[in-house]
């Protein structure tokens, strides 16, 4: 018993010393997404409506496809089949296979808002979507080889720091680039249409350098499908914060916070599933019930009040600052906070451990299929809390 007390200690530190510095960083991060999400959500609300049901989608998929590359490449890492540098080939061939799985699902999901009756500026939103899709994906892919190459040579676990940084990254540049690329389009209709065309060149032209063969998109193939269903799923997110995108702006602060609410669950999340997935792959889990995962969660639990309680004075610090509003701290929030990040942990684990047992590489279904539900679940609670917060 000792020997386990001990054990679980030295989780906790590890916890406390890698994994919540990383998320309270993607907090950071994710607040200043936040802040342009609050600031221009009116905006969005009545001149772009179609990008509301299109968004939850986008973050999510972002996390999906890249928070699946950063736990493949920490794997490959640790077997020893990816080089430890940024110059490795094999390192830009999944970033433009990423940026290609991540074009068809968000020119899908347009599509499907198209059919749903969101026809306001139409053209225009598909090519925000699409230029927007390749400059993050690019900017995203670098950074996720960056931080996970970085930390396994400074003999730091990938899996424990890689998915929170990249998905917050992801949510730090979906929002940004969505508004500049509108507020391009209301400065210069001309300037809009001739970056687009530039952007989708230089597409093009990376397909080209990083000599990606059709064998190697087609084995990720399952990936392709799952963040393609997935995308399909996140509709589901998306027609929710369109319908209550008022209720969730009249809160003022879930409307700065909601791209950081829902990144920190997917991180939690996403811990949870890399970490699983590296376990199975080296046979350290035997059965589900193993001690290992559970300690691991447990000792993951343990910041998550930390957590909720930043994002509420992170919160009412970015309200203040960007509107000038004094609000107060929603008790809520933070009381609920740990218990849907642990619900959302021993979701991540179960589906991770079973796709496993059944030949399914977590890496690549896993991590998606939980970012993915935790920006459901993730909606869903912000707007319990936004109703509870308006009555």
């Amino acid at each position: 018993m000792a020997v386990t007390v001990q054990g679980f200690k030295e989780r906790v530190k590890h916890a406390y010393r890698v994994s919540l510095p990383s998320l309270i960083t993607s907090l950071v991060i994710g607040f200043f997404g936040g802040t342009f999400l609050g600031k221009y959500l009116d905006m969005i609300r009545r001149d772009y409506p179609g990008l509301l049901v299109i968004l939850p989608g986008m973050m999510g998929l972002r996390g999906n496809v890249f928070g699946s590359m950063a736990s493949r490449f920490s794997t490959m890492l640790y077997l020893g089949d990816l080089e430890p540098s940024l110059r490795e080939k094999k390192v830009l061939k999944h970033i433009v296979i990423a940026m290609m799985l991540s074009l068809i699902p968000v020119t899908i999901l347009w599509a499907i808002g198209i059919v749903s009756g969101i026809k306001y500026h139409a053209p225009e939103i598909l090519l925000i979507v699409i230029g927007s899709t390749i400059l993050v994906s690019l900017i995203l892919g670098y950074f996720t080889g960056f931080v996970t190459i970085f930390a396994f040579r400074r003999e730091v676990d990938p899996d424990s720091m890689a998915a929170p940084l990249v998905a917050s990254m992801g949510d730090l540049l979906t929002v940004p680039f969505l508004v500049s690329f509108i507020l391009l389009l209301e400065r210069s209709r001309g300037m809009f249409w001739a970056g687009n065309a530039a952007i989708i060149s230089l597409f093009v032209f990376l397909i080209s350098v990083s000599r990606v063969r059709t064998s190697e998109v087609l084995q990720f193939k399952d990936l392709f499908t799952t963040v393609t269903g997935l995308a399909l799923l996140s509709l589901v997110s998306g027609f929710t914060l369109q319908r209550f995108s008022g209720l969730i702006s009249a809160s003022v602060l879930l409307g700065f916070a909601y791209p950081s609410v829902l990144s920190s669950f997917g991180n939690y999340g996403s811990i949870m599933a890399a970490k699983t997935s590296t376990a199975l792959h080296l046979g350290e889990i035997e059965g589900y019930f193993s001690r290992n995962p559970f300690t691991e969660m447990a000792s993951l639990f343990l910041t998550a009040p930390i957590v909720g309680v930043l994002i509420n004075l992170f919160g009412v610090a970015v309200v203040y600052l960007v509107s000038g509003l004094k609000i107060g701290l929603s008790y809520p929030l933070i009381l609920s906070y740990p218990f849907m990040a642990l619900f959302i942990m021993l979701y991540s684990y179960t589906i991770s451990y079973f796709l496993f047992r059944w030949n399914i590489d977590p890496d690549s279904v896993a991590i998606p299929l939980i970012s993915n539900n935790s920006d459901i679940f993730g909606t869903i609670y912000v707007v319990l809390i936004a109703k509870m917060m308006v009555g």
